[in-house]
């Protein structure tokens, strides 16, 4: 029985921990964002600024990962600035 449980700690662990970064695969560049990671499932976004400060975004909208995810995005400042500072809805924490 804890066997079982363990492998059920390790899989929510995975699937609420797995980040994807559009910004490795993605060309563009920004004078405000260093890296920009991204977890659907969870609906965050880990932001890191170029003067290295980083934040979690939590309750991120549908939309905006929909965009960020399949490269609609032209400008990963004006996505922060919509789809985590702007939002109302969105709640942060300041990691570095």
């Amino acid at each position: 029985m804890v066997r079982c449980r363990f492998h059920t700690y390790v899989i929510h662990f995975i699937y609420y921990t797995m980040f994807f970064t559009p910004s490795a695969r993605n060309a563009i560049k920004s004078s405000a964002i260093k890296n920009l990671e991204v977890n659907q499932a969870a609906s965050q976004a880990l932001v890191t600024f170029n003067n290295c400060k980083q934040y979690l975004y939590s309750n991120v909208s549908e939309d905006g990962m929909f965009d960020v995810i399949f490269g609609n995005v032209k400008s990963f400042g004006k996505w922060v600035n919509e789809y985590c500072l702007n939002d109302t809805d969105v709640s942060s924490f300041t990691l570095a």
